[in-house]
């Protein structure tokens, strides 16, 4: 089970102010956390910008520190957090990208950038401190000039020279291929693909269950896709993405917990091979409902028939 935090989406619906990281290490229900977001690729200074709503963003609370001569936040309690929710088992990924993202850096720079700022390479900024994040996200939802697959080559290249595990994870939206992500999956390596069964009309969730084309929720594309070995990494696994509330997204792709667990245990029963878990967005909804929408997600899951090769 995958969740996005970062973000507090769950405020603009009345929901209380999502907690910090560290709140959630202990909850079962979550495996991977996707830090959201790296928005700005290249900011002053020439280096990123984060922003992590309530929990780390200098430009709400003049507390935050920010490195010299950048944009760069020194985030230290995630850090601790980060460190924390890595040794209860999560894998703590940091998503770059968003609704409002600027892709405005060039592939090489940049990846090293995120190698010494966030993983085991060396800088005198180091937002989380010593922590070492289990890797990267991208959720590109714009088309832009940034070079997507040489920034996902350079990243696996780094991962290779590492000392741990790391992961590339992509968040692609439903239409098949991706019109944003669509070349990456198919020319780089790629763990797992976060597809957002949301935001996108015909192949949203709430169309599960309808008969095939064109109007239907179309995992059975991302399946076959993945069994033509249409994918750069044929052993890539799918993840069902969701929003956690009514308002979290596109109300008409809002499912409710209940619908949406029977939707996971009917596709991971149809397609155990290529299906990974799931995903939402983000955190503060998941915790605002009820039930949690994470935990009643990841409960059908464990009863169903086959569980996810990351979680």
């Amino acid at each position: 089970m995958a969740v996005y935090w970062g973000q507090n989406s769950g405020a603009a619906g009345s929901l209380p102010y999502q907690q910090p990281l560290g709140a959630y290490c202990d909850d079962d229900s979550v495996d991977i956390i996707l830090l959201s977001f790296l928005y700005i690729l290249k900011g002053q200074g020439g280096y990123p910008v984060l922003n992590f709503a309530n929990i780390c963003d200098y430009t709400k609370n003049a507390s935050v520190p920010v490195f010299p001569g950048t944009e760069l936040m020194h985030c230290s309690d995630m850090g601790v957090d980060i460190k924390r929710c890595q040794e209860k088992g999560k894998i703590i990924l940091l998503s770059i990208g968003g609704a409002t993202a600027q892709l405005n850096s060039d592939a090489g720079t940049f990846s090293k950038q995120i190698w010494d700022l966030f993983m085991e390479g060396s800088s005198e900024f180091r937002p989380f401190d010593d922590a070492i994040i289990d890797g990267i996200d991208l959720d590109f939802e714009q088309q832009s000039q940034f070079d997507t697959i040489q920034f996902a080559n350079n990243m696996n290249n780094y991962f290779k020279s590492g000392t741990r595990k790391y992961y590339l994870t992509a968040a692609p939206q439903c239409p098949y291929p991706d019109a944003n992500l669509g070349n990456l999956l198919a020319q780089s390596h790629v763990d797992m693909a976060f597809i957002q069964f949301y935001n996108s009309g015909w192949c949203d969730n709430s169309k599960y269950g309808l008969p095939h084309w064109p109007e239907s929720m179309n995992y059975y594309m991302w399946d076959a896709a993945w069994r033509n070995n249409s994918f750069a990494n044929p052993n890539m696994r799918l993840y069902v993405g969701s929003t956690a509330g009514s308002s979290a997204g596109n109300p008409s792709s809002y499912v409710s917990p209940d619908f949406f667990a029977n939707e996971l245990k009917g596709l991971q029963k149809d397609y155990p091979d290529s299906f990974g878990g799931a995903m939402t967005w983000d955190m503060s909804w998941a915790y605002g409902s009820s039930p949690n929408y994470a935990t009643n997600a990841k409960q059908a899951m464990m009863a169903g028939s086959k569980c996810s090769v990351y979680a």
